[in-house]
């Protein structure tokens, strides 16, 4: 089966859209279905009923998220397409509970690699699952909000709706 796909258009981060398959959600873009389908190749003309079942299921909970009343997404996510380190942070990341941050360095010791702070960095950047996989819970040591695929506005949005105060970019509680 291919991919289904889904899209939430007037959240007050802007619009959203989603993928997912018969493994689950692969995929969360901070952009309109119409620019976001394109991006994947040789999809099939029949979509997944499981991810059909995923993205009605997640268009719910990121609304209830987005509305302050949701903790924890109960979405099953399709890890298939995620490989090696960039696995490891993203799982790690994905554990990190609502309301509470990390910064790049400590996930990189975390996962056994003091120095790769950067790395972590990268593989974030490449998260194919923000929100579900909370990058925005991870900041930098000096406390800044370095880097977001949704811009750091919505960062913002996102670590102040989870309880923390952001003063120029910068979290300060």
């Amino acid at each position: 089966m291919g991919l289904s796909f889904g899209q939430l258009m007037n959240s007050p981060i802007g619009p959203l859209s989603f993928a997912a398959g018969d493994l689950g959600l692969q995929g969360v873009a901070f952009m309109e279905l119409d620019e976001y389908k394109p991006l994947f190749e040789n999809l099939e003309e029949n979509p997944s009923l499981f991810g059909w079942d995923t993205v009605r299921l997640l268009i719910d909970e990121i609304n209830t998220y987005l509305a302050g009343l949701l903790r924890e997404f109960s979405i099953t996510i399709d890890w298939s397409n995620i490989t090696g380190f960039q696995e490891q942070v993203l799982r790690y990341t994905y554990e990190i509970p609502y309301g509470q941050v990390f910064s790049y360095g400590e996930i990189a010791k975390q996962l056994g690699k003091p120095g790769a702070a950067r790395a972590v960095g990268t593989a974030l950047a490449r998260n194919p699952i923000p929100i579900v996989i909370p990058c925005h819970r991870v900041i930098g040591s000096d406390r800044g909000l370095h880097g977001f695929g949704g811009g750091l506005n919505v960062k913002a949005f996102l670590l102040t709706l989870e309880g923390h105060t952001i003063v120029n970019n910068k979290l300060i509680s």
